[in-house]
């Protein structure tokens, strides 16, 4: 019997349990919902956009001439703006069962072993076995970052999803990580 997983021609690789692709499956689930994504659906007609309201007739724009001194930019204005929150992300324990529902918070660029930034008590995790990166994905480099955990070494095995990693992996939301003698889930919370 399958254990699921699979490749999809639209959204890539996607992991066990899953025998289908779970992105087209959640598309799919919000056409049903909410009806086709906003394009020209033949036999139909789009309702025409609603008009823009007029701008209040408060005077002319002000024309700088060419070459006039232009006033210089606000420097505090940059400095006002808020900046986007980083992903707060977690290690919630699933094994061992006596720590089960520990949770970890994890922050960007930070280690995770014995006696890393995140310490953990585990005999089979190395003094520093991992560390937790937050980076733009690979393949939309202009998309919002996500969290990647790169292993140090051979001799600190770390598997996502019950698969050996070697080199910077993406994490999603719900993948199993195993350091050591624990099982953890990780969750993210995206702004």
């Amino acid at each position: 019997m399958s254990q699921g997983g699979g490749f999809c021609e639209r959204h890539g690789p996607y992991d066990p349990p899953h025998r289908t692709c779970p992105y087209c499956a959640l598309e799919a689930e919000q056409r049903r919902a909410y009806g086709p994504p906003g394009v020209t659906v033949p036999g139909r007609v789009a309702p025409p956009a609603p008009k823009a309201p007029e701008p209040p007739a408060a005077g002319p724009t002000e024309l700088i001439a060419r070459g006039a001194d232009l006033p210089e930019p606000d420097a505090n204005a940059e400095a006002h703006l808020p900046e986007p929150a980083p992903p707060l992300a977690w290690l919630v324990v699933r094994e061992p069962r006596e720590r089960r529902g520990a949770l970890l918070p994890i922050a960007p660029n930070q280690t995770i072993g014995r006696e890393a930034d995140v310490r953990w008590d585990d005999s089979r995790l190395s003094r520093v076995h991992a560390r937790f990166t937050l980076e733009p994905p690979d393949d939309a480099p202009d998309d919002a970052p996500v969290y990647h955990l790169w292993p140090f070494a051979p001799t600190n095995p770390v598997t996502i999803n019950g698969r050996a990693v070697r080199g910077a992996t993406p994490l999603h939301e719900n993948d199993e990580i195993r350091l050591g003698n624990t099982l953890f889930i990780f969750k993210v919370l995206i702004d």
